[in-house]
């Protein structure tokens, strides 16, 4: 799974975070820039830590994927669409199918 949609969305948040901390360390002296260095660091490991485990929970999803059974799949789609909560996760979800339809030979519905 890649970094995208509301992942990417959080991901870009907390990056302009870490950058109004370090603008702000930058102009801080002593303990005040020493507490936000250590918060930069602290957000940096965070959103590390974040990725790693959201990459370990797709790859075990895609192996239960790939021992599923057709009507398993369908249903877990199902399920993932309706577990979203945002227009632009679904639109990203909508760009997927259009093209594993494709993929498939079959066409976009209205073409």
């Amino acid at each position: 799974m890649e970094a995208s949609g509301s992942d990417g969305g959080v991901r870009d948040q907390v990056q302009k975070a870490i950058d109004e901390l370090r603008s702000a360390g930058e102009k801080a002296t002593g303990d005040v820039r020493t507490r936000i260095d250590d918060a930069v660091s602290r957000l940096r490991e965070a959103t590390e830590g974040a990725g790693s485990k959201a990459q370990d929970q797709v790859s075990s999803w895609r192996e239960t994927l790939d021992g599923a059974t057709e009507d398993v799949r369908k249903e877990l789609g199902k399920l993932a669409v309706k577990a979203q909560g945002s227009v632009e996760a679904l639109d990203e979800i909508a760009k997927e199918i259009d093209a594993r339809r494709k993929s498939l030979g079959g066409k976009s519905p209205g073409e």
